[in-house]
């Protein structure tokens, strides 16, 4: 009895097995939208990113036109100063012959005459204005010359070439997707063909008879025996 008893304390202690009385259970939830949107998303966010892409592409675009209008206009600016100084250095030298003055002496016995011809000619409107007035005209004009605005270009603007090219880079994509949306409607219809002319095939109309059990008759028509029997 003794032994036993040792027997049974020892195989209390050394049992393995623990009670799992205090431990949790975990328990996994699959959630079949979730599923569905992680399958499908790829798509999803190849078309995502397309998008931005090209957003990213038109506003590059829109940046790199207001540069070169920036850039036009300053140039328009700087040759209407360049204008402005040639027309008064061309005015300045006007004046200066136009204001020639020119003496000649006569020498007579009892006195001398001198003669000074002064040729103070403004070509531009006869001596008919008042200089206030002219001077009024002119700064009217300085002050319209101001107000208008940049003269339209014929033909096609001026566009530097990372503007050639962003607009190359669209003009290709809309292309690729027209060419898509044509491509569909002529697949969907050669694979209906396909479809049609398998279903119609004789091999198509034997894999239907060799599904069913056939029977002995029928397996001498297909061998040739009947006619061999006959003969």
């Amino acid at each position: 009895m003794a032994k036993n008893d040792k027997w049974k304390q020892k195989s209390k202690f050394n049992s393995g097995v623990k009670h799992k009385k205090n431990q949790r259970k975990c328990v996994l939830m699959f959630d079949d939208k979730d599923r569905q949107e992680f399958l499908t998303g790829f798509h999803k966010r190849k078309l995502e990113r397309r998008r931005a892409a090209l957003e990213e592409m038109k506003s590059k675009l829109k940046e790199e036109q207001k540069r070169v209008r920036e850039e036009r206009r300053r140039e328009y600016f700087k040759m209407l100063q360049e204008r402005r100084q040639a027309l008064d250095e061309a005015d300045e030298l006007v004046d200066a012959i136009t204001a020639t003055k020119e003496s000649v002496q006569y020498d007579h016995p009892n006195h001398t005459v001198t003669v000074t011809t002064i040729s103070d000619l403004d070509l531009s409107a006869d001596r008919l204005l008042e200089p206030d007035q002219r001077n009024e005209e002119r700064e009217e004009e300085k002050d319209g010359e101001k107000i208008q605005a940049l003269p339209k270009t014929a033909g096609n603007p001026l566009m530097s070439e990372k503007i050639q090219r962003l607009t190359a880079s669209l003009n290709s994509l809309s292309k690729q997707k027209k060419k898509r949306r044509k491509r569909k409607p002529k697949e969907e219809m050669r694979r209906r063909n396909h479809q049609s002319d398998w279903k119609s095939s004789p091999f198509t109309h034997n894999k239907k008879l060799r599904k069913a059990k056939s029977t002995k008759a029928q397996r001498r028509k297909w061998t040739g025996q009947n006619e061999r029997n006959q003969d």
